[in-house]
């Protein structure tokens, strides 16, 4: 076996990495970036909420499909983030507003929901109960 060979076999075997992660991470940069591309950047608290969520959510939404508890943990968030616009108080700021913070809370649900999904099918299966042990010896009567 020469070195090339080995080389072309490794390469043929490498996993296709997971999407999950970057996908999260996407929805997360787009939540911070929604107030100012949407119009409206306006309102403090669209802004603070925005930047505080991506701070604290988006290390985590990274860990989507490594970690259970971080699947979770996005799944709370994206109910948080679709929340949030009613929370804060800036759903009325104009037509975009709401709807955006909505979309990308529902997404990061499922981006969670799947991870959660993905991850239970790849867990080995619990053991079977191994059944009672026999006595060691019969008793004897005298």
């Amino acid at each position: 076996m020469t070195i090339h060979s080995f080389a072309r076999r490794r390469a043929r075997t490498r996993a296709v990495p997971d999407p999950l992660p970057a996908l999260a991470a996407a929805v997360v940069t787009a939540s911070v970036a929604a107030p100012w591309a949407l119009g409206f950047a306006g309102s403090h608290a669209a802004i603070a909420g925005s930047i505080a969520f991506a701070m604290t959510f988006g290390p985590i939404a990274l860990l989507v499909t490594a970690v259970p508890a971080a699947a979770a943990t996005t799944g709370v968030a994206g109910a948080w983030l679709a929340a949030s616009p009613w929370a804060l108080g800036y759903a009325g700021r104009g037509l975009a507003a709401w709807p955006a913070d909505l979309a990308l809370g529902l997404a990061l649900m499922a981006i969670a929901r799947a991870a959660l999904r993905g991850r239970a099918g790849t867990e080995a299966p619990a053991r079977a109960p191994s059944s009672p042990a026999a006595p060691a010896s019969p008793s004897r009567t005298r």
